[in-house]
């Protein structure tokens, strides 16, 4: 086995976990690529997959970032793969949430190379990323943001987790310092592009549709995303009958460091995906 693949080093009190960097998933016109880190664990037969959709208000994307925090769930028998995708000066809206269909149909269409159990899969993601993962999640095996590559495989989920993720654009991100991504993201300001912003919005997929459960997280001291976001996606979730949980936390802001490196919130989590992905 290549030692790069290997992080990190096996421990005798710790489970064996494998880095399979930069996995190549898409490629565009020009050249441009999109890759994944994947972590997988030691086990003798196929893993649970959670995806990650790393946040950056949709203009930086590092998918390697959160990989320390990300590691103790594939020692808890999880393949987790921490994707990219398009930024807004990039490519405008849908390829964000293109891309992370993309990277979850070639998933599931390289399980048995991974060892990834392709039936049983959840996406995570905190900010923007927590938007796309609550789109993902909301749309899935739905025509939405479908593209051509692997098609035959489904994007369908069977739990989402939303970190502090923005739900109605309209609402809290026409001032002057969300305007420019916004305006990068749609091709106008949101005033322009109404119908491209609503499109954005996990909450106008959900009628008459077979919605996975959800867990919301988001601090109320967040300045970043307004906490009432996270409310409206809730409210929204329960009025349609889907399962949902919204957990306030108390003086956290918006930032991974405040959400990722506390064990409460990741206990949460992983009992969350236990009960959804291991059954």
């Amino acid at each position: 086995m290549n030692k790069k693949e290997t992080w990190p080093a096996r421990k005798a009190d710790r489970p064996f976990v494998r880095l399979v960097p930069d996995v190549q998933f898409a490629r565009f016109a020009g050249g441009k690529t999109l890759s994944l880190n994947l972590l997988l664990p030691e086990s003798d037969r196929p893993a649970p997959l959670i995806l990650w959709i790393v946040g950056g208000a949709w203009v930086s994307c590092n998918s390697a970032r959160n990989l320390p925090q990300l590691i103790r769930f594939a020692e808890r028998g999880y393949a987790v793969a921490a994707i990219e995708y398009r930024l807004a000066h990039e490519a405008r809206f849908p390829a964000q949430i293109e891309d992370a269909k993309s990277a979850l149909r070639f998933l599931r269409a390289n399980a048995d190379k991974y060892g990834i159990d392709a039936d049983r899969v959840g996406v995570w993601g905190h900010s923007a990323g927590g938007q796309l993962a609550a789109l993902l999640g909301a749309t899935g095996g739905s025509p939405e943001f479908e593209t051509a590559d692997h098609a035959e495989q489904s994007t369908r989920v069977r739990a989402v987790v939303d970190f502090s993720g923005p739900t109605d654009i309209e609402l809290d991100f026409q001032s002057e310092y969300h305007m420019p991504v916004m305006a990068l993201m749609l091709g106008g300001t949101i005033r322009m592009k109404p119908d491209l912003a609503r499109s954005t919005n996990p909450a106008h997929y959900l009628d008459g549709r077979e919605v996975p459960p959800f867990l919301i997280v988001h601090g109320d001291a967040d300045t970043t995303v307004p906490l009432r976001q996270s409310a409206l996606l809730h409210d929204a979730l329960t009025e349609a009958g889907v399962r949902s949980e919204f957990y306030v936390l108390e003086g956290a802001g918006h930032s991974t460091s405040e959400l990722l490196t506390r064990d409460d919130v990741l206990g949460r989590v992983g009992e969350f995906f236990d009960e959804h992905l291991k059954v």
